[in-house]
């Protein structure tokens, strides 16, 4: 499982707005799906006082999330948070002899990932870290000549990627393995820098390549890391980027097809076997399960800006997610997982998180409202077992302004 944003569905105004005929099925009209009742929200505690705030960034199998806490003041003064099935939280210490830390990911086997850094530097100088099941902090060192190492996403092998980098114009994807080996994954020929943005169990890497003049295309490196471009044809000058990756190779991603004037934005879906199906325009995919169902977003009317969630069988099929309240607004499918429940979020009006209500779609078309009440939050990772974990709003008892912390929806 991956895991790492007016409604017309009618079949011709699907095609109309995709218009890649042969390449995709058509949306089936019908009745709204049924709405469910919304499970009780948890939030967690971010087990530091001092900081109430919490971020997630993550969730495991066995239900283990992680993130981050800090306070609003101290935002770079953050503490890494895994917390433990049952939401008891865990800080986990920054790198010997630094102060703070973030957690960015954890894998089947409660390894997780993240930065660490000294008060002398910022949150964006930091150095990887990889925390053991016990939370023992180990350092990912940058590449010889960096200073600085990120890591983004871990795969169930223990495979870590991320970025190792002196300045923000000259990052360099890079690969740790379980062992300690730190491998530089090199940009595409001609290209000057790279960055890793996810990998899969069998270390197979996604990212970007950069040409050096502000331009990037996607890359894809096999587990030895050999370079390849993830769009090819015709309009593969374009600007294009993978965005997930899942265990069996399937990648999907966007890129920018031109037009006569600009560019329109397209889905693209690519097959182990480098195969692209181009998902339409108007498109972005979010997330991949280990099928290859895809889910995102995308454009019902190309002449509204309005977005509707949406998920893609693995032949192309598009189904739109119909919105739970507010009607009229927008949603964003944001996470799938192996059972095919989607996750994500719909808005009216400025897409901020006060703004943002959570929901759930089931793979048999029920809807669930995560926000009934309309206080604010999201769904962001779910994972096989349908454990939700998103952010929610929060007032505490006399105060003006609400706080924002991990919050968790139990199946």
């Amino acid at each position: 499982m991956t895991i790492r944003p007016g409604r017309r569905t009618a079949t011709a105004a699907v095609a109309a707005v995709l218009g890649t005929g042969a390449l995709l099925g058509a949306a089936p009209a019908g009745a709204a799906p049924a709405a469910s009742a919304a499970p009780a929200m948890t939030l967690l505690p971010t087990g530091v006082p001092s900081k109430p705030y919490s971020d997630p960034t993550g969730v495991n199998g066995h239900g283990v999330a992680v993130g981050y806490a800090y306070a609003w003041t101290q935002g770079r003064e953050a503490s890494a948070v895994r917390w433990a099935a049952d939401g008891t939280p865990v800080t986990l210490p920054p790198l010997p002899g630094e102060d703070f830390a973030q957690a960015l990911g954890v894998n089947d086997a409660d390894v997780t990932i993240g930065i660490s850094w000294p008060a002398t530097r910022d949150h964006w100088q930091p150095t990887a870290v990889r925390w053991a099941a016990d939370g023992t902090p180990t350092a990912l060192p940058p590449l010889p000549g960096d200073l600085y190492s990120t890591a983004t996403a871990i795969g169930g092998s223990g495979i870590v990627v991320g970025t190792s980098y002196s300045s923000s114009v000259d990052p360099h994807a890079v690969a740790w393995r379980p062992d300690g080996t730190t491998v530089a994954l090199a940009p595409l020929p001609g290209d000057t820098s790279s960055a890793a943005t996810g990998v899969n169990a069998a270390g197979l890497a996604i990212g970007r390549s950069y040409t050096g003049i502000g331009a990037f295309h996607g890359i894809v490196w096999s587990p030895d890391g050999t370079p390849t471009r993830f769009q090819t044809g015709p309009t593969a000058g374009r600007g294009d980027w993978p965005v997930a990756i899942n265990d069996a190779g399937t990648v999907i991603g966007v890129a920018d097809r031109p037009l006569d004037v600009g560019s329109t934005r397209h889905g693209l879906v690519r097959s182990p076997s480098g195969a692209l199906r181009d998902l339409g325009a108007h498109t972005l995919p979010t997330a991949v399960n280990a099928s290859g169902t895809v889910v995102g977003e995308y454009r019902p009317d190309p002449d509204q800006l309005v977005t509707e969630a949406a998920r893609w069988s693995p032949d192309g099929t598009l189904t739109p997610l119909s919105p739970t309240p507010p009607s009229g607004g927008n949603s964003i499918a944001v996470g799938i997982n192996d059972a095919g429940t989607a996750i994500g979020y719909g808005w009216s009006g400025i897409p901020a998180r006060q703004y943002q209500s959570g929901r759930t779609w089931a793979s048999g078309g029920t809807v669930t409202d995560l926000d009934p009440a309309r206080t604010g939050n999201n769904a962001l990772f779910v994972n096989n077992a349908g454990l939700v974990v998103g952010l929610a709003l929060y007032r505490p008892p006399g105060n003006l302004y609400p706080t924002h912390q991990v919050a968790v929806w139990r199946p």
